[in-house]
């Protein structure tokens, strides 16, 4: 049951298999309620607490992330139905995002955040991945933080045992990078988009063909 900002969803307790219902928000105006960016960043907002063993449990569940001021929405959508559109004048010049995963979404928020465009950290991702799978297994590619003193962009790398293992990569290839999506390539401004690294392979091919 859904009104807005909050819906209530059913949880099955992997600790005790009890089914209970919770109240969860699914919208957030980070603007109007800045206490719930924390929330966000060390998954609180998804934590709920069993009321058989009371152990807590991590609901995944839909919720858009709204940043006035920075200009961006994102969904964590992970339904079968096609996320919510956003067609209207109100977001003009709003970076619409959709995500899969809660690391996704974390990551998606921190990197438009720093007003950068996500489309060039993606092909970042992407290239340094392919560099590192030469002598590592990695599972996960989560951008870190931007180094203000060198510009380098710093990854987690986390490997298939679990380990988390540091890489950068310069900010100047950022800058051609960035150069290069907003020259050659059209990402919808009236429409959640997925940029991952899957729409990032795609990107790179099609800057190839432009060359």
């Amino acid at each position: 049951m859904r009104k807005k900002g909050l819906f209530r969803m059913t949880v099955q307790c992997p600790h005790c298999h009890e089914e209970s219902e919770h109240k969860v928000i699914d919208h957030i105006n980070i603007d109007r309620t800045p206490e719930m960016r924390e929330k966000v960043r060390d998954l609180s907002l998804f934590r709920v607490k069993c009321p058989n063993c009371g152990e807590t449990v991590l609901a995944v569940h839909p919720c858009l992330y709204h940043d006035m001021s920075n200009g961006f929405m994102v969904w964590l959508w992970n339904e079968e139905e096609p996320v919510p559109t956003a067609d209207f004048d109100p977001l003009a010049g709003y970076k619409l995002r959709e995500v899969e995963t809660m690391n996704a979404f974390r990551e998606k928020i921190a990197v438009l955040e720093l007003g950068l465009d996500d489309r060039a950290v993606e092909i970042m991702k992407l290239l340094l991945l392919m560099r590192l799978r030469h002598d590592l297994d990695v599972v996960e590619l989560v951008f870190h933080e931007l180094d203000a003193r060198t510009g380098d962009f710093r990854f987690v790398a986390v490997l298939s045992d679990g380990v988390e293992q540091y890489a950068a990569m310069p900010g100047a290839l950022y800058q051609r990078l960035k150069q290069d999506v907003e020259e050659r390539l059209f990402t919808s401004a009236k429409n959640f988009t997925r940029v991952d690294m899957d729409w990032a392979a795609q990107a790179l091919e099609l800057l190839h063909e432009a060359e």
